[in-house]
């Protein structure tokens, strides 16, 4: 039974052949929280996020996701509560609305049900239109399917997003709305890279990672 909604990340280290990438890094994100992870490109900013599903492995030290420890036995039930959405989001299928739909069909999503009002709202709080449906989701362009998939994740209601760049890719306005929008999910945990020091002061902390 997940019981605490909390990253924890101690005394980590990742290395890349003979490089270390990140050292010695601690953090402790609260459920709820909202943090921005900031820092030079190479200080291993997406190599932590993918950690945290298990996409890769520290060297040294552990994470710890909902009280439970990450490793092979316990990663299939943290990954049922989280959502990695990367700067580039490449599906080769069409994400048509019987492909949607069918995401709530599976297993894992038994308990839900899938609402196409629910879905044109939340549409509409992260600046999407509603005819982009039925498109192929390779003629959308990379911020409408980051923007997409968040919608599709805050619907199979996971507990914590990872977001890699969420704003890089939007115009100023479609940017503030989105911000906007991640501020009122106040039952979400959110641990979100930017480059953007505008964007980065909109979150309840940041954490900068310094390159080694």
């Amino acid at each position: 039974m997940i019981e605490n909604n909390t990253i924890k990340i101690e005394n980590v280290s990742f290395a890349f052949g003979e490089k270390t990438i990140i050292k010695d890094f601690s953090a402790q994100i609260k459920s709820g929280e909202h943090i921005c992870l900031m820092g030079e490109s190479g200080a291993g900013k997406t190599t932590l996020l993918n950690s945290i599903v298990g996409l890769t492995s520290p060297m040294s030290g552990t994470i710890k996701v909902f009280g439970l420890e990450l490793n092979r036995l316990n990663i299939k039930q943290i990954r049922s509560s989280i959502a990695w959405l990367p700067q580039e989001i490449n599906l080769p299928y069409q994400f048509a609305n019987e492909v949607i739909e069918n995401v709530f069909n599976l297993k894992v999503n038994k308990n839900l049900v899938f609402c196409k009002d629910k879905l044109f709202e939340l549409f509409e709080k992260v600046g999407l239109a509603k005819e982009i449906y039925n498109q192929q989701m390779q003629k959308l362009s990379g911020g409408e399917r980051q923007r997409f998939m968040l919608v599709v994740s805050l619907l199979l209601e996971k507990k914590v997003l990872l977001l890699d760049e969420p704003t890089s890719a939007l115009d100023g306005s479609t940017r503030d709305k989105l911000l906007d929008f991640l501020k009122t999910l106040t039952n979400t945990t959110i641990l979100a890279i930017s480059h953007d020091e505008q964007v980065a002061k909109s979150f309840d902390k940041i954490i900068v990672l310094n390159k080694n």
